[in-house]
């Protein structure tokens, strides 16, 4: 298994933080085990409601404090029971699964746009070179 990042949980928070736990794991291809999804749910809400450092981090997703300060409640939470060091294993293996894709859209640009200093456009109906 791979070594787990402070990159990897920083992107697993920031999109606990956005999408909240049910909607953070279901755009995932496979699906997290009840007992990862149940300890992760139980350090960040109580009652099915979001727990102050969470709604903190909904707030404000990009806040460096906060986000450490979720992070440590992960590592303490595996400091008590080095179970949960697999729970989180899985769920980054899982979410890093999910794969950003863009459909419905002709004007995706792929590769390098590197024109030596010329001009670029992308779009349609973009007449700027005919005035």
């Amino acid at each position: 298994m791979p070594i787990i990042t402070t990159a990897a949980v920083t992107a697993f928070l920031t999109t606990l933080a956005q999408k909240g736990v049910d909607k953070a794991f279901e755009t995932g291809s496979e699906k997290v085990s009840g007992d990862a999804y149940n300890w992760i749910k139980s350090l960040f809400y109580k009652d099915n409601e979001p727990k102050k450092i969470l709604k903190e981090l909904q707030e404000n997703p990009k806040n460096v404090e906060k986000l450490s300060n979720a992070a440590a409640i992960i590592n303490n939470s595996i400091e008590d029971d080095p179970k949960f060091e697999a729970y989180l294993k899985e769920i980054i293996e899982k979410m890093s699964k999910t794969v950003n894709t863009i459909s419905n859209s002709k004007n995706v640009i792929t590769g390098n746009v590197n024109t030596g200093g010329g001009n670029f456009i992308n779009g349609d109906n973009n007449n700027q070179m005919s005035k």
